[in-house]
């Protein structure tokens, strides 16, 4: 592996253990919309399966919902078919990033804890 690449997975990784719940869903759509837009069936297919298992389904109806539609996604980029799985992820992305700023700072605080 090439040094820097190191330092840069070490920084992502740091990141990643610092984020909210919520702020850690916003930052999986972010991939999966960079992976849409450079049409990369495998990592796109990598977030969708990681957004799948995330899923609470003691919250069945959102969850199924949810379910529901990453799977219609997973099928649309196995076709090749990335446009409306895009569309997808940023809707969904603006949804959460609407829900955190609703989200009290206390809160997001305890989510970190």
């Amino acid at each position: 592996m090439i040094p820097g690449k190191k330092i840069g997975n070490a920084y992502l990784e740091q990141e990643v253990m610092t984020l909210n719940p919520i702020q850690l869903i916003i930052k999986a759509y972010d991939a999966g919309i960079a992976a849409c837009n450079r049409k990369d069936e495998n990592k796109t297919c990598d977030v969708l399966v990681e957004l799948i298992d995330s899923l609470n389904f003691e919250q069945a109806e959102i969850a199924g919902s949810l379910f529901r539609l990453y799977d219609f996604c997973l099928r649309e980029v196995k076709h090749g078919k990335f446009d409306s799985t895009l569309k997808i992820f940023k809707e969904l992305r603006d949804t959460w990033v609407q829900a955190q700023a609703n989200v009290p700072a206390n809160t997001q605080e305890l989510c970190n804890a």
